[in-house]
């Protein structure tokens, strides 16, 4: 028997367990929301920031999320190999499983970027940007739950859950999920009324870093 199986299976195991308890699903959320809070608290930080200016920031930051959440998904999840990608090709395996990152690993490395940032950045500024760029994570994250556990049938995210489960039939196509202008942009959008949709239990096709 090659060695190699054996190690890789235990490899993923360990992952699986890592990230599949459902204390760390949910307190995740709780994780999330104190790091938006403590984030945004930094614009009242040496003087009051204006409101327009507040504004302009916190659009910037929910905007930017959705590029982040495309490139994330793209290349830590699928292209680049690593834990990470490890980790979502079990969730394409088992896309109903209660399956996050760590929320420790997250905490530490969103703390790290704001202390780096700050460094030759107003940090004011930067904590609204991450702060609201981390709360359209956040909403990412319900409707991600969403679109594998609710029957959803109308409206903005019964279209976006139609959109995602193709990217898990299809995995390199549809990387967006909030919404497909970045798949429409980098020509990765892949219209779902032209395909069948996979059902929930669907084993995925293999993609670039993705062992689903």
């Amino acid at each position: 028997m090659d060695p190699v199986i054996p190690l890789e299976q235990e490899r993923l195991e360990k992952i699986r367990r890592l990230g599949s308890s459902k204390f760390n699903y949910w307190f995740g959320y709780v994780a999330n929301v104190s790091l938006v809070v403590w984030l945004v608290s930094h614009a009242w930080h040496g003087g009051r920031m204006g409101g327009a200016q507040f504004a302009a920031l916190a659009i910037l930051g929910l905007l930017s999320w959705t590029l982040a959440e495309y490139l994330l998904h793209r290349y830590v999840y699928h292209v680049w190999s690593s834990f990470l990608t490890a980790g979502h090709a079990l969730h394409h395996a088992r896309p109903t499983d209660l399956i996050g990152v760590p929320w420790y690993l997250t905490t530490i490395a969103i703390i790290g970027i704001f202390v780096l940032l700050s460094s030759f950045l107003h940090a004011a500024s930067v904590g609204v940007v991450m702060g609201f760029n981390w709360l359209g994570y956040i909403f990412y994250c319900i409707c991600h739950h969403a679109s594998h556990h609710w029957d959803v049938k109308r409206g903005w995210l019964e279209r976006m859950k139609r959109h995602h489960l193709a990217h898990h039939g299809h995995p390199d196509h549809n990387w967006g999920f909030t919404t497909p202008f970045w798949d429409v942009f980098f020509r990765t959008y892949l219209d779902r009324g032209r395909i069948g949709m996979p059902t929930r239990s669907s084993p995925p096709e293999r993609s670039r870093g993705v062992q689903a």
